[in-house]
């Protein structure tokens, strides 16, 4: 009788497997913290959506014949996917955090008219505690700026948001802090 011992081989198909499966899994964390960010930061949705999808686009062309030899799939949605959130998203966040993290120290100070009040539900099990937000135009950009639940009542009797921002490495402005001001009648 002869003992058979069960190694593991990462062969090359196991190997890429495995790395674009942490590269999707990379992307899903970086996209979290991309949103994150981009809440903060002064800049059109358009200029991400266009990161994302020109990058990811340009994967997806690149790598789509060697996604599908190494998973065996037809048509193009597994392997657009693995593209567009593995690099699309990867790209996305590189871009927002050098804007970021690399922003000048200098802030400024500034006043902004609130053109208009809504809510967001609140947390998982705490949907009836829904956080104020505001809508205001910041330059010719519709920004909305969210509250805790603890502040709805003074956002509900404000009419003007307080910013203080940075400028970031790539020109897009940055919120370091915003409040909500009632005004003096």
């Amino acid at each position: 009788m002869t003992s058979r011992t069960n190694k593991i081989e990462l062969g090359p198909s196991r190997t890429w497997k495995l790395l674009y499966f942490l590269s999707f899994l990379l992307g899903i964390i970086l996209m979290f913290f991309e949103v994150r960010i981009y809440r903060v930061t002064m800049v059109r949705i358009e200029i991400p959506i266009a990161i994302l999808l020109f990058v990811g686009l340009t994967a997806f062309i690149i790598g789509r014949s060697h996604y599908k030899k190494n998973y065996s799939v037809h048509g193009i949605f597994f392997p657009l996917m693995q593209s567009i959130v593995s690099c699309g998203f990867t790209a996305c966040y590189l871009f927002m955090a050098a804007n970021y993290y690399l922003a000048d120290k200098e802030v400024r100070d500034s006043s902004f008219q609130i053109e208009s009040k809504s809510s967001m539900p609140g947390p998982k099990g705490k949907r009836d505690k829904s956080e104020p937000l505001v809508i205001i135009d910041y330059l010719g950009l519709k920004k909305e700026l969210v509250f805790k639940f603890m502040d709805t009542e003074r956002v509900e009797n404000a009419d003007r948001v307080n910013v203080v921002v940075r400028k970031g490495l790539l020109g897009f402005d940055i919120l370091d802090y915003y409040d909500v001001v009632a005004s003096e009648e």
